[in-house]
């Protein structure tokens, strides 16, 4: 074959597969995924079936997330940003005391509609083999997750407000999530079929907003927010 066969080859060749794995193959396969982890763990989530339902092979996973936990990063990364954006669309900004209710009953809301994900935003996080290729939460230190930010943001005001009692933000926003982790989860692993469950959950978040109330006024005005 002459050199100029040989280009005129080269030309008309198709072109490489992984020009096929354009970025709407990368949201199918990402949507899809979370669709599976929704209510299941990361154990359950074969590669195969789930490139067959895009059409692609395995091969189109591990080009564009470096692998199982590269996906696994960019579903975490993903769901924390919905987290974030379910938390920061309950605030309603008419007392900073009805915002901290409504925040905390929307990160329960939204574990128990998405216990799979749950595990993957507030577990260890996941890394991929290939720094940025799940969208960065890899390689993203727990403070630095989205959701945590309205959280940081109510508490803040609180504080400033003299609502709460003046303490470091970033260590009474991570006890405050501690206490509404360990209820939720409770709900997810022993409560969740009971009648009572929500109710156990109202009780805990009372105690823990009385836990950092900064007394007289700041108490006051709680229990003024309570049928918020």
């Amino acid at each position: 074959m002459t050199p100029a066969s040989t280009r005129a080859s080269r030309d008309t060749a198709p072109a490489s597969t992984h020009a096929q794995y354009d970025a709407a193959l990368r949201r199918g396969i990402l949507d899809e995924a979370m669709h599976r982890l929704r209510d299941g763990g990361p154990e359950n989530l074969g590669l195969r079936p789930l490139a067959s339902s895009q059409g692609t092979s395995t091969t189109a996973i591990y080009t564009m997330f470096g692998g199982k936990a590269g996906l696994l990063a960019a579903v975490a990364h993903e769901a924390d940003r919905q987290l974030a954006e379910e938390l920061r669309g309950s605030l309603r900004h008419d007392s900073v005391e009805g915002d901290m209710r409504s925040l905390c009953r929307a990160y329960r809301h939204w574990a128990l509609e998405n216990q799979g994900l749950y595990g993957l935003v507030v577990g260890e996080p996941v890394r991929s083999p290939r720094p940025g290729v799940g969208g960065g939460a890899g390689d993203a230190d727990a403070a630095d997750q989205q959701w945590r930010e309205p959280l940081l943001e109510v508490v803040d005001a609180l504080v400033d407000e003299g609502v709460f009692r003046t303490a470091d933000v970033h260590e009474t926003a991570t006890a405050i999530w501690a206490s509404l982790h360990g209820v939720v989860s409770l709900e997810l692993s022993v409560w969740r079929d009971s009648p009572s469950a929500e109710q156990y959950f109202e009780t805990q978040l009372a105690a823990i907003l009385r836990s950092w109330a900064a007394g007289g006024a700041g108490e006051s005005r709680l229990r003024s927010s309570v049928a918020g």
